[in-house]
C-alpha cells in the first residue's frame, strides 16, 4: 500500500478535532475489519497459491470446503484431516496416500479419483459418487460407507475394519486380502464378489465378527477367508466357495446350497436351520457345531469329522437324507444309531 492510500485510508476512518487531536470513525473502522475477514476466509476458500491443481503435500487440516472444485487436482499425501468436503468435486482428483481421517465427505464427487493408499480412518462418505474411484490399499478402518455403489471399485487390499457398510452394493467387487474385522455388512449385496483370503473373523474375544446377516453372497470367493465369531444369519451363501474358510460363525437360517466348502473348519459354528444341501464338505470339521434343524441332503460329507457334534440331542432334526458319506467320515457317537439304524 503506497503512503498516498495510507493518508487516503486514514483520512476516511479518522479525523482531527478543534484541539488536534485524532478522532477515530468507529463504523469505517469496523467496515474494513469485516471486508479483511471476509476476503481472508472466501479468498480461493483458504487454498494456498497454485492450488489447484497443484495441491501435492498441501496441509489443510481442519479446513471447511465444502462445495469446493477441485476436480484433477493433484492432492497426493495431502493433509485433510477433520476437514470438510462435503459435496466437493473431487472427480479425477489424484489423493493417493493423502491423509483423510474424520474428512467429511458426503454427497462429494470421487468418480475415478485415485486414493490408493490414501487414510480414511473414521471418514463419512455417505452417498459420495464413487465410480470408477481406486481405493486400492487404503484405510477405511470405521468409516462411514453407506448408501453407496461400490460396484464399479476397485477395493484390493482395503482395509474396512469396523467400516460401516449396511445395504452397500458390491456385486463383483474384488475385495481379496481385505481387512474388514468387525465390519458391519448387514445387507449387503456381495453377489459375485471376490474375498478370498480377506479377514472378517474378530480381532480378540471381546471383539464381534463382521455382520453379514442377510447378506446376498451368491457365488462369492471366500476361499481361505477368515469369518471367526462373524454374523451370517440367514444370508444367502448359494454356490459360494468356502474352501478352506475359517467359518466359526453363526450360521443360522444361511443357504449354503450347492457351496463349496471343501476343508472348512466350522467348529463351533452355528448352523441351526442352515441349508447345505449339495454342498460340498469333503473334508470339514464340524466338531461342536449346532446342527440343529440344519439341512445335509445331497451334501458330500466324505472324510469330514463331526465328532462331538452338539445336535441338542435331537437327531431326527438334522436332515441326512441322501448324504454322501463313507468309513472316512467321523460321526458323533449319537449320530450312529439313527445313521446305522437300518
Amino acid at each position: 500500500m503506497s503512503f498516498k492510500t495510507q493518508k487516503n485510508l486514514k483520512s476516511k476512518t479518522s479525523f482531527q478535532d478543534k484541539r488536534g487531536g485524532t478522532i477515530q470513525n468507529p463504523k469505517l473502522n469496523w467496515l474494513l475489519v469485516c471486508l479483511g475477514l471476509l476476503l481472508l476466509s472466501c479468498g480461493g476458500m483458504g487454498l494456498p497459491a497454485g492450488c489447484p491443481p497443484a495441491c501435492g503435500g498441501v496441509n489443510l487440516q481442519g479446513r471447511k470446503l465444502d462445495g469446493v472444485d477441485l476436480a484433477g487436482a493433484n492432492l497426493n499425501r495431502a493433509i485433510l484431516t477433520s476437514s470438510s468436503l462435503q459435496g466437493a468435486n473431487l472427480a479425477n482428483a489424484n489423493l493417493a496416500g493423502a491423509e483423510l481421517s474424520r474428512v467429511n465427505l458426503v454427497y462429494a464427487d470421487l468418480r475415478n479419483a485415485i486414493l490408493i493408499d490414501a487414510v480414511l480412518q473414521g471418514a463419512n462418505l455417505t452417498a459420495a459418487q464413487v465410480a470408477g474411484a481406486n481405493f486400492s490399499g487404503a484405510d477405511l478402518s470405521g468409516a462411514v460407507l453407506t448408501r453407496l455403489d461400490l460396484t464399479e471399485v476397485n477395493l484390493t487390499a482395503v482395509t474396512l475394519n469396523k467400516a460401516r457398510l449396511v445395504g452397500v452394493k458390491l456385486w463383483g467387487v474384488d475385495l481379496s486380502g481385505a481387512q474388514m474385522v468387525g465390519a458391519n455388512l448387514a445387507g449387503a449385496r456381495l453377489a459375485g464378489a471376490n474375498l478370498a483370503g480377506a479377514d472378517l473373523g474378530r480381532g480378540d474375544a471381546r471383539e464381534a465378527g463382521a455382520n453379514l446377516s442377510g447378506a446376498d453372497l451368491r457365488g462369492v470367493s471366500l476361499n481361505g477367508a477368515n469369518l471367526l465369531a462373524a454374523g451370517l444369519r440367514g444370508a444367502n451363501l448359494n454356490r459360494a466357495s468356502l474352501v478352506g474358510a475359517l467359518l466359526n460363525a453363526g450360521l443360522q437360517g444361511a443357504d449354503l446350497t450347492d457351496a463349496d466348502m471343501r476343508s472348512a473348519n466350522l467348529q463351533n459354528a452355528v448352523l441351526s436351520g442352515a441349508r447345505l444341501t449339495n454342498a460340498d464338505l469333503t473334508g470339514a470339521n464340524f466338531q461342536e457345531a449346532l446342527l440343529n434343524g440344519a439341512r445335509l441332503e445331497g451334501a458330500d460329507l466324505t472324510d469330514a469329522t463331526m465328532i462331538y457334534t452338539n445336535t441338542l440331542g435331537v437327531i431326527t432334526l438334522v436332515d441326512l437324507a441322501g448324504v454322501h458319506y463313507d468309513e472316512t467320515t467321523i460321526f458323533p457317537l449319537e449320530f450312529l444309531e439313527a445313521i446305522f439304524a437300518e
